[in-house]
C-alpha cells in the first residue's frame, strides 16, 4: 500500500513539530506558508516546503491537508479568518482533484466549527462533497510551546474525532505503529471541545494555585511546601478520574463546609478569594437546578 502523503498548512510552531516528527517516522510532508521567511529556513533544513504561490493547480498531490494555523483571540472572540481563507484555498485546489482527500483540522477550534465552517467552505468552492469525495477529522494537539517537538515526538494521548469511519480509518494509519500511546477515535464536536477542557483545565489549577500563594504568602506560609504536600494528599492530584462523572455538586461532610469556611475568611481578612467564590457560587446554582439544598447535600460518593 502507498504510503499517504501529508500537507501542513500553517507551519508555525504545532505545524513544525507536526510535520518535521511525522517525517522522522517516515512520512512524506509538506509546508505549506505565506511567511517567506518561515519557508526558506524550512528549505534549508532539507524539507519540502513551499509558499501559496508556488502551488499551481494540479501541482497539489498531497491525500491529506493538515490545517495548523493561527486561531487568534480579539477583543475575546476567536478570529477564523485565516482558517477559513486556508479551507477557501483547499477547496480550489481539490476542485481539480481525482482522488479522495481527508482535511485534518489541528488547530484550536469551538465546538461546531470544522463541520459548520470547514466542510461547507471546502464543499463550496470545490464542488466536491464530504463522506464522499473528501473526509474530515479533527485531531487536536497537545504540546508546550517550550518542547513542542519532544511532546509531538512521545505523545501522551492521540485523540481523532472523525466525520466518519473512512475519514477515520486513514488518519489512523498515519499514526498506527509510530506512536506509544493510547488513540482514542470520537465525533468531531468532542474532539474540539475536549481541547478546550484540556487547556481551560489547565489554566484554572494555575489560577487557583496563584489564588492560594498570595493568601499563603499574606500569612507569611512557604507555599511551595505546602504545594508539594498537597500533590500527594490532595485525590484530585493523583487520581485522574476524580470529579469527572456525573454525579451532580460537590457535598459531604467537608468540602462544602470547609470552601465555606475558608472563603469567608479570607474575604473577611481582607484576601482575594475570588475563584473560591467562584466555586461555591456555580455549585449553589447546580444545586439549586437539581432541587437540593445550598451546602446541605445528602452525602454521596462524588467521584
Amino acid at each position: 500500500m502507498i504510503k499517504p502523503s501529508i500537507c501542513i498548512v500553517g507551519p508555525g510552531i504545532v505545524g513544525q513539530a507536526t510535520g518535521k516528527v511525522l517525517v522522522e517516522k517516515g512520512v512524506r510532508v509538506g509546508f505549506l506558508g505565506i511567511v517567506k521567511e518561515q519557508i526558506e529556513k524550512l528549505k534549508k533544513e532539507s524539507y519540502n516546503a513551499f509558499t501559496k504561490d508556488e502551488i499551481l493547480n494540479g501541482s497539489y498531490d498531497f491525500d491529506i491537508t493538515m490545517f495548523t494555523v493561527p486561531t487568534f483571540t480579539v477583543n475575546g472572540r476567536i478570529d477564523l479568518s485565516i482558517l477559513e481563507q486556508a479551507s477557501v484555498d483547499l477547496g480550489k485546489r481539490l476542485k481539480h482533484f481525482r482522488k479522495y482527500h481527508l482535511v485534518v483540522v489541528k488547530s484550536t477550534v469551538l465546538p461546531g466549527t470544522t463541520e459548520d465552517l470547514v466542510i461547507p467552505t471546502i464543499e463550496k468552492y470545490s464542488g466536491k462533497k464530504v463522506g464522499k469525495d473528501f473526509g474530515a477529522c479533527m485531531n487536536p494537539e497537545y504540546l508546550r510551546q517550550e518542547t513542542s517537538y519532544n511532546d509531538t515526538l512521545n505523545p501522551w494521548i492521540i485523540l481523532i474525532g472523525e466525520y466518519d469511519r473512512k475519514s477515520g480509518d486513514r488518519l489512523e494509519l498515519i499514526y498506527k505503529n509510530k506512536f506509544d500511546c493510547p488513540l482514542f477515535r470520537c465525533e468531531i464536536k468532542e474532539a474540539e471541545m475536549q481541547k478546550y477542557i484540556h487547556n481551560i483545565f489547565n489554566a484554572t489549577k494555575i489560577t487557583y494555585f496563584n489564588e492560594m500563594r498570595q493568601i499563603a504568602n499574606n500569612l507569611c506560609i512557604n507555599a511551595d511546601k505546602i504545594f508539594k504536600y498537597s500533590a500527594i494528599s490532595c485525590e484530585g492530584m493523583w487520581n485522574p478520574n476524580y470529579g469527572i462523572k456525573n454525579k451532580g455538586p460537590f457535598d459531604g461532610s467537608c468540602l462544602p463546609k470547609d470552601i465555606q469556611a475558608f472563603c469567608f475568611w479570607a474575604q473577611t481578612s481582607g484576601f482575594n478569594a475570588s475563584l473560591l467564590k467562584t466555586v461555591i457560587d456555580v455549585n449553589n446554582k447546580l444545586a439549586s437546578k437539581l432541587g437540593l439544598h445550598e451546602f446541605s447535600f445528602k452525602s454521596r460518593d462524588i467521584l
